[in-house]
C-alpha cells in the first residue's frame, strides 16, 4: 500500500485483489495479511476494514465465489462507510454470475459500477456474445444509470511467423464498438488490459527471444520483430518510427524511449521487458485520447518560471 500511495499521491482509486497469484505456502507477514483480506469465512468483513485506513482507496467486491452472504455483507458495509465499489464480472474467474448482478443491483443507491471482463484470447470477438448478455442483465434491472466498464485483452501471444511492421487488430475496440451497437441504453465505458496477457501463461522454449518493439495505434499494433543478426533493437525502432503511424509529434517516455533507441543511445530500449514497458506506456496513451489523438496532443507542461 505503501507503493500505490506513492504512485497515485493524493488521488482516489479502485483496488482489487491480484486472484493470480494465490499463495501456496505462508513464508512472509505479508502473506498472512494477504490470505486474510481472501478470505471469506467472516464474509469478506478483513476487506471492507482493510480500507478504513485507506480513504483514497475504493473495493472491489468480491464476488468470484457467488457467496451471496459475503456479497450482501460487503455491499452493506462499504454503502455504511460511504465507499463507492466496483463488481468485476470475470468470465474466467467467476461462478454465479446471475445472482451477482441482482443481488448488486438490488442495492438501493447507485454508488457502484460493473467491469465485465472477457479475459484474454486472440479471438476475443468469439466473446461478444457472453459479454452481451452480462450488459442485457445490468441494464434490464438498473437501466441506463449504472457505468458498466467492458473490457479484455486479444494482445497477440506468437510472434513468429510476423512479418516487420505486419498489423495485428486492436480487437477490444472491436468488441466494445459490437456491445455499443447491441445496448444502445448501456451506460458503457471502454477498457482493456493495457496490452497485456494473462500472467499465468507459461513461457515459450529454451530459444532466446528475438529483440522486437511493438507500436500501437488506435486500433492496430504494429509488429517490429528483429533478430540481433539484423540489427536488433536498434533496426526495430528505426522502421517503427519509419511507419506513417509513427506519432512523431507525441512527446511522451514511450516516443523518447524509441527515438533513443535508434539513435543507438545508451538509455533506451536493450531488453524485452523495457519494450513492454514502451508499447504499454504508448498504448494507454493512445487509448485514453482515442476520440482525439489527430492531432496527437500537447503533452508539454507550460513553463513557470
Amino acid at each position: 500500500m505503501e507503493q500505490i500511495e506513492k504512485a497515485y499521491g493524493d488521488r482516489p482509486y479502485f483496488l482489487d485483489i491480484d486472484p493470480f497469484d494465490p499463495v501456496k505456502e505462508v513464508k512472509r507477514q505479508s502473506q498472512e495479511e494477504f490470505l486474510e483480506l481472501v478470505d471469506d469465512t467472516d464474509k469478506h468483513q478483513s476487506w471492507v476494514e482493510f480500507f478504513d485506513d485507506y480513504p483514497n482507496a475504493f473495493p472491489c467486491l468480491q464476488v468470484k465465489h457467488g457467496n451471496l452472504t459475503s456479497i450482501q455483507n460487503q455491499i452493506t458495509e462499504f454503502t455504511k462507510r460511504e465507499k463507492v465499489f466496483l463488481v468485476r464480472i470475470e468470465r474466467e474467474n467467476g461462478t454465479n454470475f446471475s445472482s451477482v448482478i441482482e443481488a448488486v443491483c438490488n442495492t438501493e443507491h447507485s454508488n457502484f459500477g460493473f467491469v465485465v471482463d472477457v479475459g484474454w484470447s486472440t479471438d476475443l470477438l468469439s466473446l461478444v456474445s457472453w459479454a452481451d448478455g452480462i450488459v442485457k442483465q445490468i441494464v434490464d434491472q438498473r437501466g441506463d444509470d449504472i457505468p458498466v466498464v467492458v473490457t479484455g485483452s486479444s494482445f497477440p501471444n506468437n510472434f513468429v511467423k510476423m512479418e516487420l511492421g505486419q498489423e495485428v487488430p486492436l480487437q477490444e475496440r472491436a468488441l466494445f464498438s459490437q456491445l455499443q451497437g447491441n445496448n444502445n441504453r448501456a451506460r458503457l465505458i471502454y477498457g482493456d488490459w493495457g496490452s497485456s496477457r494473462c500472467p499465468t501463461e507459461g513461457g515459450g522454449g529454451g530459444n532466446p527471444i528475438p529483440p522486437r518493439i511493438d507500436l500501437p495505434t488506435g486500433r492496430t499494433w504494429e509488429i517490429y520483430r528483429c533478430k540481433e543478426e539484423d540489427g536488433g533493437f536498434k533496426e526495430a525502432a528505426e522502421n517503427a518510427r519509419a511507419s506513417k503511424n509513427y506519432p512523431s509529434d507525441l512527446h511522451i517516455w514511450a516516443t523518447y524511449m524509441i527515438d533513443a533507441t535508434e539513435l543507438g543511445d545508451p538509455n533506451g530500449i536493450k531488453s524485452l521487458q523495457k519494450a513492454t514497458a514502451v508499447r504499454i506506456n504508448m498504448h494507454l496513451y493512445r487509448q485514453l485520447h482515442f476520440a482525439n489523438f489527430d492531432p496527437a496532443p500537447d503533452t508539454d507542461d507550460d513553463f513557470i518560471e
